[in-house]
């Protein structure tokens, strides 16, 4: 029998995989049903640029290469980057290829019986699950009255040749859905981005050469989150200043969102396709639609607008969390159900998914390393995982955090998670905080790139369970800490506002209520 099996072969399993071998699991087999490691990203629409940056994006101890810092991947630099990682630790010689998995089936000594297309069956006492929640398109129920219109979903798209010419709606107004409708407003004869709030908060991949999101660190995101609005506001004036009509288009879109904690009470759209699709190419966005006549040619929308002549729909409305091969209380697992969005009450350790945990900003990609590094110190035993009453309850806390922080969006994507929260949760399970006051002292150069710099993985190989102490040192010091941006200064001036809170609470500040109370999955966790 062999200790573990992990099922894909993009990232998340890759990294699982690593990691599970680097803690001496050694019966690991590797899953993958294509004949190439990537899994859905290798499968994705041409021109996809990941939309974090390669330092947040890169793996804790395998470095990006030199001059690549400030780089956002394509799909095939990404692709060969997980490649040459899996090649480095050995994961390549643990992948079997051309492996489909059409069943996993509880055993009664609680191992699995993994069934694949070929016949084959393999048992395992765990299962990894690293095939991501982006399988099984989700669609609006309108979808069946389009009988005389073609129709297709962002996981089919590849380019926009076939729309030219010809009147297009696209349906959502995520990142894909914003690549999707500029790539078509270029070619259309029209198009149309059909929302039913608003997108995303939308921001640049770049601000100038430089990554934005290596803003994305702890001198702001170590802030409370009922922050968030007036960061919002810093953040609409900065967009303004630049007096452009595809940043003034941007904050015309983020001020349509409705979210109490403004920027950290929704997710990123992290590009501004859909704003340039807007002022460059009469893209024009309109509400929800809510009633199709002559199968598609005419549809309305909730704020009362007429959209005729429809030629093509696309939709990029998301996906369900599906898993057709799992058993059948398993199959459509909701994530915030999961012990850290990982762990199920009933199964505990003998299944983890991993990838099922979406940060509002930040990547993905750091949270399956830290998933992975968990998972595996839980099967070596240096590690445990609470029991089931205990992980009920924890549970219970988070997703009640969550819903709290993200509102309707949190209940509307069901793997969103606060992206600082949940790596720093993860990680004090793990025990790999990152030393901050230690290197404040002793390493001031390598604290500023922990602080200032991106909140990547590689600072939770400083201590702990896994560390590596001097690669991680060598790595974080090539690392940008970034510039003095107004995401900088807005953070110093929180820092500053909830210092004096904290100092003197008896003068009642009253301009962040309940910033003292505000609930947290890391608080959550140590519970």
């Amino acid at each position: 029998m062999l200790d573990c099996i992990v099922i894909g072969a993009g990232p998340g399993g890759l990294v699982c995989t690593k990691e599970l071998l680097e803690q001496g699991v050694g019966e690991v087999v590797c899953l993958e049903q294509a004949s190439d490691v990537g899994g859905v990203f290798a499968n994705t629409y041409d021109s996809l640029v990941l939309t974090s940056s390669a330092t947040i994006s890169m793996f804790s101890d395998f470095w990006l290469g030199d001059g690549n810092q400030h780089r956002f991947w394509t799909k095939q630099e990404a692709v060969d980057y997980w490649r040459r990682y899996a090649q480095h630790f050995g994961v390549l010689e643990r992948i079997r290829f051309n492996s489909k998995v059409v069943g996993v089936v509880p055993q009664e000594d609680e191992g699995w019986q993994v069934e694949l297309a070929s016949g084959e069956t393999l048992s395992s006492r765990r299962v990894a699950l690293a095939i991501g929640n982006n399988s099984i398109p989700k669609y609006p129920a309108w979808k069946e009255l389009l009988t005389e219109i073609e129709y297709s979903h962002s996981q089919e798209y590849r380019n926009a040749d076939r729309f030219a010419g010809k009147n297009v709606l696209v349906v959502g107004g995520g990142e894909s859905g914003s690549d999707v409708a500029l790539e078509a407003s270029r070619v259309a004869n029209k198009c149309w981005v059909s929302l039913r709030d608003t997108t995303g908060w939308v921001a640049p991949r770049k601000r100038g050469i430089y990554a934005a999101d290596i803003s994305t660190h702890r001198g702001v995101w170590g802030l409370p989150r009922d922050y968030g609005a007036a960061l919002s506001e810093a953040i609409y004036q900065a967009e303004l200043s630049q007096k452009d009509p595809v940043h003034d288009t941007v904050v015309e879109l983020n001020k349509k969102i409705k979210a109490k904690k403004g920027v950290w009470g929704t997710y990123g759209t992290k590009t501004f396709s859909l704003p340039k699709a807007i002022v460059h190419h009469g893209c024009k966005v309109v509400g929800e639609i809510v009633k199709v006549e002559d199968g598609g040619r005419t549809l309305h929308t909730a704020d009362g607008e007429i959209i005729q002549n429809i030629d093509a729909v696309v939709f990029s409305t998301g996906y369900k969390n599906y898993v057709s091969f799992l058993p059948e209380e398993l199959k459509q697992t909701d994530p915030r159900n999961l012990y850290k969005h990982m762990f199920h009450p009933k199964y505990r350790d003998k299944m983890v998914w991993i990838g099922w945990a979406r940060p509002s900003f930040g990547s993905q990609f750091p949270i399956m390393e830290m998933q992975a590094r968990l998972f595996a110190l839980i099967c070596t035993g240096e590690k445990t995982i609470p029991n089931p009453a205990e992980m009920e309850k924890i549970t219970c806390m988070d997703r009640a955090s969550y819903l709290e922080q993200f509102e309707h969006n949190a209940h509307r994507v069901r793997s969103l998670v606060d992206y600082h929260r949940y790596m720093d949760g993860i990680a004090a399970l793990i025990g790999c905080e990152p030393p901050l006051w230690e290197y404040f002292f002793l390493h001031f150069r390598i604290w500023l790139r922990i602080m200032y710099g991106a909140t990547q993985a590689t600072q939770f190989r400083l201590r702990g369970p896994g560390s590596k102490e001097s690669l991680a040192q060598e790595l974080l010091s090539k690392l940008p800490v970034s510039k003095p941006t107004h995401i900088v200064k807005a953070g110093l001036k929180g820092r500053v506002i909830y210092a004096f809170k904290a100092l003197i609470p008896k003068f009642g500040f009253v301009g962040f209520k309940g910033s003292q109370n505000s609930s947290s999955p890391v608080a959550a966790s140590r519970v």
